[in-house]
């Protein structure tokens, strides 16, 4: 399928950077994760669906306080790094920005609705087979995300703004996500919905418990926070576009609780049968919102007047939070993805509209180390 464009429709597009096979999804379909009562149960012989969402660690962009194990497979490690280095050798930045004026944006007539604060309550699968059908071969895949799509907020000095900035920036910039992403939810017969964002400082206490420094989609209440600590706290999300990532990200955890995908990966992952099979699925989860960013990103790169420069900062900002980044461990096994897994899954979505490309859950595991 060709890919729309950065920018207006005549220019070319990235190259498709060198990657190893991974499948397709079927033709058709960050952190801690909420529970109440812990109801998943250990093992697929036991598969137990989850009654409703409660307090808990939410979903968020950095790596949680789970497991720091060292993994005995390096080989696999350095086979992923080599992977995104290639990947970042292959990619070709061609001019992607169009003017204003001559950008036909998509899906600009419609109208995005206020902060929902009591949405629709987020799908849950009933069985197992749900459970595999929802994250492998779910609706969302065969859909394309719109491009070129309006966006007017502009990048911010986030590490010296004050937290009404902050929360004036990133109400648009939830404004912008409902409308580009409003087409393939709808489309894929989902509810899409536009979240409140707290801004909140070394603390918090939510529905889905407490918090530190962090920026994070919390499913008991679906909504979104962010620290104005964060880019204090984590060096690499300092760039001029890192805050709209990670909030990107948190609004893709946002997508997969509407599409089921959030509730499914989950329940995938205590079920799986041992502590270090149900991580993989955790890192599949991480590394889609990552992809989902991407998408975004590149949906509305000529409204935002991206540039080519930006592009490795940006990328950059997914390394930024991989689990060997945060922890100083190269051979860490944690529950959101290594630097390179966390670059390649940028890499992904900006140079594809097809969400179908952002489906982590029959890529192979090396891809989501």
């Amino acid at each position: 399928m060709s890919q729309p464009q950065w920018g207006r429709s005549a220019r070319p597009q990235w190259q498709q950077p060198a990657q190893p096979q991974w499948r397709q999804p079927p033709p058709q379909g960050f952190g801690g994760f909420p529970g109440q009562g812990n109801p998943y149960a250990p093992g697929p012989a036991t598969y137990s669906p989850v009654p409703s969402y409660g307090p808990g660690p939410a979903a968020h962009f950095g790596p949680g306080p789970g497991p720091r194990r060292r993994s005995p497979v390096r080989a696999l490690l350095l086979a992923v790094i080599g992977v995104v280095m290639i990947s970042l050798g292959a990619l070709v930045v061609t001019s992607l920005v169009a003017k204003p004026s001559e950008v036909a944006y998509q899906n600009d007539d419609f109208d995005v609705p206020p902060p929902d604060t009591n949405p629709p309550p987020i799908p849950i699968p009933q069985t197992e087979q749900e459970v595999v059908q929802w994250t492998e071969d779910n609706a969302i895949y065969g859909q394309t995300m719109p491009a070129p799509v309006r966006c007017n907020a502009q990048p911010i000095d986030v590490q010296n703004s004050s937290d009404s900035v902050l929360k004036s920036h990133f109400d648009g910039l939830m404004e912008c996500l409902v409308r580009a992403w409003q087409p393939p939810v709808t489309n894929a017969g989902f509810i899409i919905i536009r979240p409140s964002v707290t801004i909140y400082g070394e603390s918090i206490t939510t529905k889905c418990g407490d918090s530190g420094v962090n920026a994070f989609f919390c499913s008991a209440d679906q909504q979104i926070y962010y620290s104005s600590e964060l880019p204090r706290a984590i060096p690499g999300l300092k760039g001029k576009w890192a805050a709209d990532v990670v909030m990107a990200h948190e609004y893709g955890h946002l997508l997969q609780g509407r599409t089921g995908l959030f509730a499914a990966g989950i329940i995938a992952s205590k079920n799986a049968g041992s502590e270090e099979a149900g991580l993989i699925y955790r890192r599949r989860l991480e590394t889609q919102a990552d992809c989902f960013s991407a998408t975004f990103i590149r949906s509305v790169s000529s409204s935002l007047n991206i540039q080519d420069a930006d592009v490795k900062d940006i990328l950059n900002s997914y390394a930024a939070v991989g689990d060997d980044t945060l922890s100083g461990e190269p051979n860490v096994v944690g529950d959101h993805g290594l630097a390179a897994s966390r670059y390649y899954w940028g890499n992904v979505g900006l140079v594809n509209s097809a969400i179908g490309a952002c489906n982590t859950f029959t890529a192979d595991d090396a891809l989501v180390r």
